[in-house]
């Protein structure tokens, strides 16, 4: 099993923006991972490019990094945040902080929420 789990869930804002949710998910016991385990990691297959993208997980600064380059094809990124509010623990706000679309701008706070596959208690 990797280290490092990427699973893509298709999701949408409360305003109606559909997007796809990204989570991160490391699978070692304690909990750590190194930079040698961003060799051959890959993105989801199902990713679909035309589509924004929502990243979110428990990692190092250096995976979303990663990512985030990653994704620059995508007609966005963002990254969740859970301080920027929402109704419920699983809701936050993603910053955009990539964009190739009319739909976002860069430095713009969208209200997401993890999906139910991903959101724990």
């Amino acid at each position: 099993m990797p280290d490092v789990e990427l699973t893509i869930a298709p999701n949408k804002t409360s305003a109606g923006l559909t997007y796809q949710h990204l989570h991160i998910q490391i699978t070692t016991d304690n909990g750590l991972i190194t930079p040698a385990d961003l060799k051959g990691l890959d993105l989801p297959k199902n990713l679909i490019a035309s589509q924004g993208i929502v990243i979110e997980g428990k990692a190092p600064i250096w995976l979303y990094g990663y990512l985030v380059h990653a994704c620059h094809a995508s007609a966005w990124v963002g990254c969740f945040d859970p301080r920027l509010g929402g109704d419920s623990p699983r809701a936050g706000g993603a910053v955009i902080i990539e964009t190739h679309s009319p739909q976002v701008d860069v430095g713009q706070v969208i209200a997401v929420e993890i999906p139910d596959e991903f959101y724990s208690t």
